[in-house]
């Protein structure tokens, strides 16, 4: 009976203590530990493929390792007299995923004492993170093979910077913060075009993946004329992996019109295909054959409008409006952010991987940048306007249903006893 009378009554669950430790600090952490996984995770792929290959020399591979981590990072790399200035996207988005979960650890479990604690550790990951890449190029450089000296630095510190930063935003909860405390206007136009960019991303995913599937024999075929055996497919199969996203952004381009180039001199647009001998690499094999174009390509111009559409239609949805004039208004700005967005992200998947033809490949950026503006401010305005519109004459037609029934209540009459 003592022992029952002496059980406490309340359970008192234990509360985790406040977090104690900078800011700062809690960043550093975070960017060590990103660039960390990123650097041991390629040099330890190299190192297997050149223990499983047998040719090369142990410090070879892990120069390899190094620099295959710098280009995802943006950093150019120049062979000899090759100049490799195309960033795998695939890689840019991993390295920069780690930034993000880093930063938004360090932002929930660090002591925050004011915002300009938050900017100064923002400024901090942003500087360490680009002298981990300068470092990282100076140990690798050779008299053969050496990354770009300035690129090196700035690339990983706008990735940082960028990707770091708004993991610190997130989790200290400054971020939303921040956010709602722009006029609605802007925050409507930032949603709406962050729908219409991934619509547009969408829609280029699914004709890679189209043009992928309906190819697939000649992916194969280039495959095997390589003749580099299994380990050099797992090779060819990883470095597509990471040039998928360079892919996607190309797919978007010809959708909006402009195309892409797989060289010098070559075009590969919905009006004008023109491409000419290629490198054997599988991911070439997905490219439309001889110069040929299709009905079906002219079709695909409606999907930049479209997709500016979608831009339109989420920003007065998450942010009503009364008047057509208005609804106009809100839907070309959300459509031109996306149309802004979408174009710009395209300037990233240019450049050169290689000497001669290879020197230019990618989208033809600015002319794409131009076209999705426009495309997307004119579907964003259209399609906000045109939902407007139907909501207001459906409000209309349930108001004058109301009002008829009000006028003619349901009354049975009195019937005479007569």
């Amino acid at each position: 009976m003592t022992q029952l009378l002496s059980r406490p009554i309340f359970r008192v669950q234990p509360t985790e203590p406040a977090p104690s430790r900078p800011l700062s600090l809690s960043c550093l952490i975070a960017v060590g530990w990103s660039a960390a996984v990123g650097l041991i995770g390629c040099v330890a792929l190299a190192v297997g493929v050149w223990f499983a290959g047998g040719t090369g020399s142990f410090e070879g591979a892990i120069r390899a390792g190094v620099f295959s981590w710098l280009l995802g990072n943006g950093s150019g790399v120049v062979l000899g007299s090759t100049h490799v200035t195309a960033i795998p996207l695939g890689l840019t988005v991993l390295w920069g995923s780690l930034l993000y979960r880093g930063g938004r650890w360090a932002g929930t479990h660090s002591a925050i004492r004011g915002d300009l604690d938050v900017v100064a550790s923002i400024a901090a990951t942003a500087l360490v993170y680009a002298g981990v890449g300068g470092v990282a190029a100076t140990l690798a450089a050779t008299d053969v093979a050496a990354a770009g000296p300035i690129r090196s630095w700035v690339a990983p510190g706008l990735l940082g910077f960028c990707c770091g930063g708004l993991g610190v935003l997130r989790g200290s909860g400054r971020g939303g913060r921040a956010f709602r405390q722009l006029p609605e206007i802007a925050r409507a136009s930032v949603l709406g075009g962050l729908a219409g960019a991934l619509a547009m991303v969408g829609a280029a995913s699914l004709l890679l993946t189209t043009s992928m599937v309906v190819h697939f024999s000649d992916i194969v075929s280039l495959s095997e004329g390589v003749g580099a055996g299994a380990l050099g497919a797992a090779v060819l199969a990883l470095i597509g992996a990471a040039v998928v996203p360079n892919a996607v952004l190309s797919a978007g381009a010809f959708i909006a019109g402009p195309g892409f180039m797989v060289g010098t001199g070559t075009t590969v647009a919905p009006g004008d295909i023109s491409i000419g001998a290629l490198p054997a690499f599988p991911l070439f094999g997905a490219l439309p054959h001889g110069s040929e174009t299709h009905w079906w390509h002219g079709l695909l111009l409606v999907v930049p409008v479209l997709a500016g559409g979608v831009a339109g239609i989420v920003s007065i949805r998450r942010h009503p409006v009364f008047g057509l004039d208005q609804a106009a208004l809100r839907g070309c700005l959300a459509g031109m952010a996306g149309g802004v967005a979408f174009g710009l992200s395209t300037f990233l998947a240019t450049g050169a991987l290689g000497p001669g033809r290879m020197s230019d490949v990618g989208p033809y950026a600015a002319e794409t940048l131009l076209v999705c503006t426009v495309a997307f401010l004119l579907g964003g305005g259209l399609a906000a306007t045109g939902a407007r519109w139907v909501e207001a004459t459906a409000a209309r037609r349930r108001g004058g249903a109301g009002a008829a029934g009000e006028e003619k209540p349901d009354v049975i009459p009195a019937l005479d006893s007569d």
